[in-house]
């Protein structure tokens, strides 16, 4: 018998970006669209559960971006070389099969595994020039990583330095599961950690201090470091090859778990009970 899947209360920054900027999505997102994945899903569930796994096309682009340079960390910490010429090649096909698969409306039927865009759902107009537009900040990004120092950089740690890299993950806060997914990290030398994360976006942002923070709350979690001030997390736009380093302090953890807390605690308010995590669409307020 196949067990059941709960619908836990956890917290991830981009759900509780979500929840603040508003509610009424964030009932969607992981409410509303509950159980969307089986057959006798209810016509409403179901169309949410498809809708809420559309990207637009620049989040499309950032998701092939991390894949790539995943691709070409993987060759790397295995002692071989993965051309840029490769990892491009790979980039573009994957990019013109998801084009596909959403111009097709494949995702109808794959809601989580086929490509669903946007401005394919609502059928917008984009032009040719966007669409290579599009094609074009994915080159730019990939070339940017092999230029980066990282490549010439990573093949020289010492076996055993690398740490998990974007895998789904959690660390408990008051019992409660906050999962981060690092893009990078390894030990870089006795009882430190860096980590870094790789951005996409067309300009430079703000460093973001939760993810951040958020990152060496799981270091410390996993043992990988002793102290917050052992951590080093380094947001690299591979955009445009801007390095922001940050390095953790006590201070500044605890000031983050705090904003956390206060955050899992407003999502909890709005729940109709918090032991089953149940929730009631018209509590969660549009914005």
């Amino acid at each position: 018998m196949r067990e059941e899947i709960r619908n836990d209360l956890t917290w991830s920054r981009s759900r509780g970006a979500m929840f603040q900027e508003c509610p009424r999505r964030y009932w969607f997102t992981y409410y509303g669209a509950w159980g969307g994945w089986e057959a006798a899903a209810p016509p409403r569930v179901r169309e949410t559960y498809v809708l809420k796994h559309l990207q637009t096309r620049w989040m499309w682009v950032g998701s092939l971006v991390h894949q790539a340079v995943e691709r070409a960390l993987t060759h790397l910490r295995a002692g071989m070389a993965m051309p840029e010429s490769s990892a491009q090649k790979w980039a573009l096909e994957a990019m013109r099969a998801g084009f596909r698969e959403s111009r097709d409306r494949r995702y109808r039927e794959r809601p989580k595994r086929a490509c669903g865009l946007v401005e394919h759902e609502y059928e917008l107009a984009v032009t040719d020039d966007e669409w290579r537009e599009a094609a074009d900040h994915l080159k730019t990004c990939i070339a940017e990583f092999y230029t980066s120092p990282y490549v010439a950089f990573i093949p020289k740690l010492p076996r055993g330095s690398w740490l998990p890299m974007e895998e789904l993950d959690h660390f408990l806060l008051d019992g409660v599961k906050v999962f981060v997914k690092p893009d990078a990290a390894w030990k870089s030398g006795e009882g430190t950690v860096e980590i870094v994360d790789w951005k996409t976006g067309r300009r430079d942002e703000e460093a973001d201090p939760i993810q951040l923070a958020c990152y060496a709350a799981f270091a410390l979690e996993k043992k990988w470091a002793a102290r917050a001030e052992d951590v080093t997390t380094t947001e690299y736009n591979l955009s445009s090859g801007h390095a922001r380093e940050t390095r953790m302090t006590t201070e500044r953890l605890d000031q983050v778990k705090a904003d956390i807390r206060a955050s899992i605690a407003a999502m909890k308010a709005m729940l109709d009970d918090v032991a089953s995590n149940a929730a009631t669409e018209s509590k969660f307020p549009v914005t």
